[in-house]
């Protein structure tokens, strides 16, 4: 089946990166491409109808203006509304296979006090989607993925690997030893061994229950917090792509989306890629 994408755009510079790279993507794997944008739904009629036609004719030149872009089939759409509740709507409508979006303006304060757009575009949302952060100048050459070896973690490295099909990928479990400090030493490889022996037979287990990607380099097991054995992993490979997981129901509290992939969206390293 053919695959269909939705890139959420603004129109802002932040924006441009994101359907740049949607426009990559569907090139690359024969996906349909959706560019969506948001107006809001509380202008009278006869504002709001001359404002659509005026975004769809931008989206239109923008989409025009992207190289290549004659190769992808795509179509455009304006849409009124909350963007947090319009896009996964649009998305759900379409039954895309794949959100892409553009990184939030900073703002300290507001971010501090509430969520952003962005966040709640995704917490309402049950598709994969992929944070562009990066420029688009290259195709993704080496991908991190998070793995904890249950589903939603297992479904974005697959997904990292389809939008991602020359790069090497590298995974990590970070290793929670609860307790540390009152649990007894072990005679070989300290306190943490019991719990390196479980983590390395799951590993073992899920090796063999998925159809893991060739380019799977290796997954390291590397003891800590997953927030601190994550960055020390981006600052070791220098990934241009981050796959994790997210867990949580979609349209819960903004918690159960997972705090790692809460983390990451407030402050990507690089491109992110986040499954449930």
């Amino acid at each position: 089946m053919t695959k269909t994408f939705l890139v959420a755009t603004d129109l802002s510079p932040r924006a441009d990166r994101a359907v740049q790279r949607a426009f990559r993507l569907a090139g690359w794997l024969g996906a349909d491409l959706m560019l969506a944008s948001v107006i809001d739904e509380e202008l009278p009629g006869e504002v709001a109808k001359p404002l659509a036609e005026a975004v769809e004719l931008r989206l239109a030149r923008f989409a025009a203006s992207v190289p290549h872009s004659g190769e992808v089939a795509h179509d455009t759409r304006v849409v009124a509304g909350d963007p947090a509740a319009a896009i996964p709507a649009l998305a759900a409508e379409l039954g895309v296979d794949l959100v892409i979006l553009g990184v939030h303006r900073r703002r300290s304060l507001l971010d501090a006090l509430r969520e952003t757009t962005m966040e709640r575009i995704v917490r309402h949302t049950t598709r994969p989607f992929l944070l562009v952060h990066d420029t688009v100048d290259h195709a993704y050459a080496t991908v991190l993925a998070a793995l904890d070896f249950g589903p939603a973690s297992t479904a974005a490295l697959t997904l990292a690997a389809e939008i991602a099909p020359e790069a090497d990928i590298h995974g990590v479990h970070a290793l929670h030893v609860p307790y540390r400090g009152f649990v007894a030493p072990q005679a070989s490889g300290g306190s943490a061994a019991p719990f390196r022996h479980d983590a390395e037979a799951r590993l073992a287990s899920w090796r063999d229950c998925h159809p893991l990607p060739d380019r799977l380099r290796e997954v390291a097991i590397v003891e800590g917090a997953a927030h601190h054995v994550l960055a020390e992993r981006v600052a070791a490979l220098t990934p241009d792509l981050l796959a994790l997981g997210a867990h949580g129901r979609a349209g819960a509290a903004p918690s159960l989306l997972g705090s790692l992939a809460n983390e990451m969206m407030r402050n990507p390293p690089c491109d992110l890629l986040i499954a449930r």
